[in-house]
């Protein structure tokens, strides 16, 4: 896991949204005093759950949001959001990347969110618990407080120590135990008062309730006869009403397809439609109709034609094969038989339009014939030719017209069979729709019997739900036996003597003025109360014990990784240490309290539960260091050089026994001498190795170390902004 980016928006001096990217394991933030670099420092200590407003440089939450200034407007909120990579799964979450949220408003209202959906700031502080990130904030050291490990109370140094181990998790735990076995041992004591309070009425109604057992007796033998009669009449009435429900379903199905059949009919969309189409292939026969009388006008024309090219044919045939101005009589022949062709053609024809053109052809024919015998000349042999070629064509194309005709025909025939379809079909319509609506009315009067008969089966089954409220009242819990059948007629004639016989057992128990069913329905609800606290009681106490185990296991657990972290702790700094000063020596030491006061129950989780610790009575750590060549005999004997370096050694040591995800910071190195600054350089070279760091700096050996340079300036709106530096100008300013 490692720190992906951070991001700003309103908060303090970055009035704009500002993202900063760590991609390397060490990069430094760099700027002149007062340009707001602190801030991306006290940003991430905030999102990550920092109550103190002292810590943040503030009074107030409002402190925190951008006031404006002379050119730009204050913000109404200021927000900020930390990104970690979560791809190896360190926190519980099921997401790759995990954003931390806090937000605050002008009214001072916090909201926190993980991954954009709101939550509590206790869940931020638990979260943060399982990857060494806690309360005491030993991860992100700010200007001025590299030695406040030194400085801190022996329970505020174990506390420190505690969440760089990672153990605020157990911590957590073990105070929800200490709790929830407070609370367990509240819980006994209510619950044995309860079951005291409740023995001297149990013991009455013990006696009460063996005086009710005559009429308990009678109860009994009375919930037989119930048992009996409610059975058999639920099952009566069950069959009754499913048979009607069969035949009332039957017909209501038979009903519902008449009438959806005859709705569908008497749908004017349906019957316009077939007029529709039946108008439509009406007007299809017209127009073949029409197309017909066209195709034999023109057939008339050119048969005309073929009977003008027969004729000159003739004459120029008769021309041929007479002697000059002589008429042959086979050329009158010939000439008679056209005159017969198209006196025949007339005949047969019932148009007089028609007829009145055949007798036009005839006289042409007529008058041709004379004007050719009068003139006496004769046709060319080639003239013949082309004639009988013409007379070739014209045949042709009257035999297409004759062929398309009687196509003509046989579509106007279909059509018309559409039409005489299409109209039955309409009046096949109109006969069901008849018929439907004459056998929904007849069904509709069976559906009004049997709704009547219905009505008296549900009004019966409601008496018998009288019935079993009343048999509940007085014998309490009925048995219906489940009865498949039941003999109508039969049961018809039993159902009055079984009636009789629980009538007269009700005046029996009314009479007997004995202890009702009351008493002893009470007598059990205390007995059951009594039972259920003993094994309340019994849960209770196997609860504390359980409560306990963890307690230990917990507290074990703690101090045994306590223990052993401590030891790893001082084997890194006393390796720290002797590379800050040359030598010397530094350890740990805990000190061993007698007792340890409980947390009260409103504490707030995040803070362990330690501020009500007397400190007398706490467990502590406490810090020992020799320096070569220098007594000493506390640690305020130590000039303000050797305590920086002193806790630089320390937290770099805290960091290498349980490395967080980051380490921020900011300006520890500010009162290093050039010698010390470069071992402290080294020092960060070989601690990134195991832990991301994130330096705010004026130390050119500290900046050296980094392998990204952010510069942080101000403008004279008083709005920090970043400045991308690349790394050949980053080792010029470094070198100057």
């Amino acid at each position: 896991m490692y720190l992906k980016r951070l991001e700003l928006s309103g908060f303090k001096s970055f009035a704009k949204p500002t993202r900063l990217e760590f991609p390397v394991p060490v990069t430094a933030i760099v700027g002149p005093n007062g340009s707001g670099k602190s801030n991306i420092a006290e940003a991430m200590r905030w999102v990550l759950g920092e109550q103190s407003m002292k810590s943040l440089r503030g009074k107030k939450g409002e402190d925190l949001i951008f006031n404006g200034s002379q050119t730009a407007p204050r913000l109404g909120k200021g927000s900020v959001s930390l990104i970690l990579d979560n791809k190896n799964k360190n926190l519980p979450i099921d997401y790759d990347e995990v954003r931390i949220t806090r937000k605050v408003f002008r009214d001072g209202i916090n909201d926190y969110l993980i991954n954009d959906s709101k939550v509590r700031h206790k869940d931020i502080i638990e979260l943060l618990s399982k990857i060494g990130i806690g309360s005491s904030s030993h991860h992100i050291i700010s200007q001025g407080e590299a030695d406040r490990i030194l400085n801190a109370s022996l329970k505020e140094r174990r506390q420190m120590i505690e969440d760089a181990l990672g153990l605020k998790i157990f911590q957590l735990k073990k105070i929800e135990a200490e709790r929830k076995l407070e609370k367990t041992q509240d819980n006994i004591k209510q619950v044995e008062s309860l079951r005291k309070e409740i023995q001297p009425h149990l013991k009455f109604l013990k006696r009460q309730a063996e005086k009710a057992e005559e009429v308990s007796a009678l109860k009994g033998k009375l919930k037989n006869y119930y048992d009996e009669y409610l059975s058999n009449e639920e099952c009566y009435l069950r069959f009754g009403k499913e048979e009607i429900s069969g035949q009332k379903n039957k017909i209501e199905k038979e009903i519902s397809l008449l009438e959806k059949e005859t709705g569908e009919i008497k749908e004017d969309s349906k019957t316009t439609e077939l007029k529709n189409k039946i108008d439509e292939i009406r007007q299809q026969v017209n127009k073949k109709d029409s197309e017909i009388n066209e195709l034999r006008q023109k057939r008339n024309s050119i048969e005309r034609d073929l009977g003008r090219l027969e004729g000159m044919m003739e004459v120029v045939d008769i021309k041929e094969s007479k002697t000059e101005n002589a008429i042959s009589s086979k050329e009158v022949i010939v000439f008679i038989e056209g005159l017969e062709g198209h006196i025949k053609m007339g005949l047969s024809e019932n148009s007089v339009e028609i007829i009145k053109e055949v007798l036009n052809n005839i006289g042409g024919l007529i008058k041709e014939f004379s004007d050719k015998i009068k003139s006496g000349a004769t046709v060319a042999s080639p003239e013949l030719k082309e004639l009988k070629q013409k007379q070739k064509e014209t045949q042709d194309l009257l035999a297409k017209i004759e062929k398309q005709e009687k196509e003509f025909l046989t579509e106007i025939q279909s059509l018309e069979e559409k039409i005489r379809k299409e109209e039955n079909f309409l009046r096949d319509l109109e006969k069901r729709k008849y018929e439907n609506e004459s056998r929904i009315k007849e069904l509709k009067i069976l559906l009004e019997n049997i709704n009547s008969r219905e009505f008296n089966f549900k009004t019966q089954k409601e008496e018998l739900e009288r019935e079993k409220q009343e048999a509940r009242a007085l014998v309490g819990k009925i048995t219906e036996s489940l009865v498949n059948q039941v003999d109508s007629v039969k049961w018809l004639e039993e159902r009055h003597k079984t009636r009789r016989e629980i009538e007269r057992l009700k005046i029996r128990i009314e009479d007997s003025g004995g202890i009702g069913d009351e008493v002893l329905k009470e007598y059990e609800d205390v007995k059951k109360r009594d039972e259920f606290f003993e094994k309340e009681l019994n849960d209770l106490s196997q609860s504390i014990k359980s409560l306990k185990d963890l307690l230990r296991e917990l507290e074990d657990k703690i101090d045994n990784d306590f223990r052993e972290g401590v030891d790893k702790i001082n084997k890194e700094f006393q390796i720290f240490f002797e590379a800050m000063f040359g030598g010397g020596k530094a350890e740990l030491k805990k000190i061993i309290s007698k007792k340890r006061a409980k947390p009260s129950e409103d504490e707030e989780l995040g803070t362990l539960g330690l501020e009500n610790l007397d400190e007398e009575s706490q467990e502590g750590i406490e810090v020992h260091v020799s320096l070569p060549q220098k007594r000493i005999s506390s640690l305020d004997m130590l000039s303000g050089g050797e305590r920086a370096l002193t806790s630089i050694a320390l937290l770099f040591a805290m960091s290498q026994v349980n490395p967080p995800p980051f380490l921020v910071l900011d300006e520890t190195d500010a009162a290093l001498d050039e010698a010390n600054s470069q071992k402290y350089g080294n020092m960060l070279k070989d601690l990134s190795k195991r832990t991301q760091l994130v330096l705010i700096t004026h130390n050119r050996e500290t900046m050296k170390q980094a392998g990204v340079l952010y510069g942080v300036t101000m403008g004279s709106d008083s709005i920090s902004r970043l400045l991308s530096i690349k790394f050949t100008e980053a080792e010029r300013f470094t070198n100057r």
